[in-house]
């Protein structure tokens, strides 16, 4: 996990995969956490896009240039918006970015596997936002799927495409089995991670 306005992750067995990129400034971060753990960019295999917000996105300019062989992969209605230069205000606190475009390789669908992640599709939050799921690890990695700032909750629901819909996302994601959890915003959840979405699910 890389500690950024949103939290990134790389994946490390027999490949090299990366969720989300941060800000535009995480960029640079990113790149140097794999130096600390003697890691070459160019030994990426995928970066995947949960969705398209700056947060999450912005950096992804400068990780592909660092890692030219590794494949974008996002869902097919995400990436238009990915591979379009855009300008972007972010939440509070995040200053307007320039995301300079970069294309997108892997058109992910629900419930096709890549890169040994399944993919979620949980729209609600935008609208080809997804999770991941590696079922090696047992782990979910839900990017803005659920927040765990503090408690599990929804995202803020002033950045929710449709708030019902993204609800209805998270009891989608109550449905499958996993003892870990990792998302966007928040602390992880080692073990026990499902039946805790379970009952935050029910209540919602």
């Amino acid at each position: 996990m890389v500690d950024s306005y949103a939290n990134t992750f790389f994946l490390l067995d027999e490949r090299l995969v990366l969720v989300d990129t941060g800000t535009a400034d995480a960029g640079a971060k990113v790149l140097a956490y794999l130096g600390r753990i003697s890691v070459k960019p160019s030994d990426l295999t995928t970066i995947f896009i949960t969705h398209t917000h700056p947060d999450h996105v912005g950096g992804l300019a400068e990780i592909k240039q660092a890692a030219p062989f590794a494949k974008v992969a996002a869902h097919r209605v995400e990436a238009p918006f990915i591979s379009k230069k855009e300008t972007y205000t972010g939440p509070p606190g995040v200053a307007a970015q320039r995301h300079s475009g970069t294309a997108v390789d892997v058109l992910l669908d629900d419930g096709r596997v890549h890169d040994g992640l399944r993919v979620i599709h949980t729209p609600g939050h935008t609208t080809g936002n997804i999770a991941l799921l590696d079922e090696t690890r047992s782990l979910l990695l839900a990017g803005d799927s659920i927040n765990n700032e503090g408690e599990l909750r929804p995202m803020d629901d002033r950045y929710n495409m449709d708030p019902k819909l993204h609800r209805a996302s998270i009891k989608k994601l109550a449905a499958f089995h996993f003892e870990n959890l990792v998302m966007g915003h928040g602390t992880p959840i080692l073990g026990g991670a499902s039946k805790k979405v379970q009952e935050f699910a029910a209540r919602l």
